[in-house]
């Protein structure tokens, strides 16, 4: 009898191993071609099914203590590499990613839609906000007029943009084109009205477009000769923001984490011409690209997977690494009466006393669900 037991506790591991293989593999032993590698056929898709861990209903009235904080993922610790990596996807398998391309493919999907410019969610954003550069990040790509330009646009009209404009009969659209003089309104935004503040958001604005229809000209005619064009590329993320809740709740008597939000913080893509070759320190600080209300994420993030670099045949997902703290982080907020100043508002000057503070504020959530149980 025990032996039959044994029997079936063998051939349920072995179930289960094959199981996990045939997932985690992802048709790597059952492709007819390269090109079916990483893609699920629909048996699999059948058998996977995975859904998200859903967090169940928590009535206020159980939440015995709570405590928000905002925490940063250094992206330079060993630990958080999965996060970060790969950066050069043409050398790896279309089944690895990091974790902003899944980010940004929801959002531009659609996928991912509660998008705001903090992590306060006061002001919700789109991914057209995104990408027209209505927001702090300035846009995954960046143009600019190289030297070559330059010496044309100085060479035909003694280095005026706007003289080059009128002379190759450039469009900038219906409402420059409306303009009887476009002469007298070039000099009157140029001279007069750059000073005058009511003006000056016309004035960038017709920078702008000035700037944009003179480099999609150059390009039309010249291909990229005269333009240089910079793209976003994945090393230019520095670390993420997240945002989250721990709370001790008094049905099962245990201290728990719930993730609300998530920021990714890059490099400006306007910036990379000049922080080439710089050290991290000297470089353009980094900014939020967007906050993304993280329960909305949690759709796309549980079929993204992350490479186990112990074992390439179990992985998990995104949303596991993160629901359940895979990683390592300091706090730079908490929730607090200073009307959530952050911790180097009040330590300013000695990174160190900064991390010993972080450190505090996380012994001290610890603690509470260890004092509960003290005499």
């Amino acid at each position: 009898m025990k032996l039959m037991r044994n029997k079936y506790l063998i051939l349920f591991i072995l179930v289960i191993s094959i199981c996990f293989e045939t997932f985690s593999q992802v048709n790597i032993l059952n492709a007819k071609d390269p090109a079916d590698i990483g893609v699920r056929d629909d048996m699999q898709i059948r058998q996977d099914e995975d859904q998200k861990l859903e967090y169940g209903y928590v009535d206020d009235r159980d939440i015995l203590f709570s405590k928000v904080i905002w925490e940063v993922i250094d992206l330079d610790q060993r630990v958080n590499f999965p996060y970060l990596y790969p950066i050069d996807t043409m050398v790896v398998g279309k089944e690895r990613r990091p974790l902003i391309y899944y980010l940004l493919k929801g959002i531009e999907r659609g996928d991912i839609t509660k998008i705001y410019d903090d992590g306060k969610f006061n002001n919700k954003i789109t991914y057209d906000d995104f990408v027209n550069k209505n927001t702090d990040f300035q846009g995954l790509s960046y143009r600019e007029i190289n030297r070559r330009g330059r010496d044309v646009i100085d060479t035909q009209a003694s280095g005026s943009r706007n003289f080059f404009i009128m002379n190759n009969e450039i469009p900038l659209g219906a409402q420059y084109d409306s303009i009887a003089d476009l002469d007298e309104y070039f000099s009157v935004l140029s001279f007069d009205q750059q000073y005058d503040e009511t003006k000056k958001d016309e004035l960038q604005a017709y920078e702008n477009t000035r700037d944009t229809a003179l480099m999609d000209w150059f390009q039309e005619n010249y291909g990229d000769k005269y333009v240089d064009t910079y793209e976003f590329t994945y090393d230019m993320i520095d670390h993420y923001k997240i945002k989250g809740i721990w709370y001790f709740d008094k049905r099962i008597a245990e201290l728990k984490y719930r993730p609300l939000a998530i920021a990714p913080v890059a490099r400006q893509v306007l910036n990379k011409k000049e922080d080439a070759g710089l050290s991290p320190e000297e470089r353009t600080p980094p900014v939020e690209m967007f906050w993304i209300y993280y329960p909305d994420a949690r759709n796309v993030l549980k079929d993204s997977y992350v490479f186990s670099d112990r074992n390439s045949v179990v992985r998990k997902s995104f949303d596991e690494l993160i629901n359940a703290r895979r990683f390592h982080t300091m706090i730079y907020l908490e929730e607090n009466m200073y009307e959530d100043r952050k911790i180097g508002e009040y330590i300013t000057d000695n990174a160190f006393q900064r991390l010993l503070e972080s450190e505090r504020i996380k012994e001290k959530i610890r603690n509470f669900e260890h004092d509960m149980w003290s005499w």
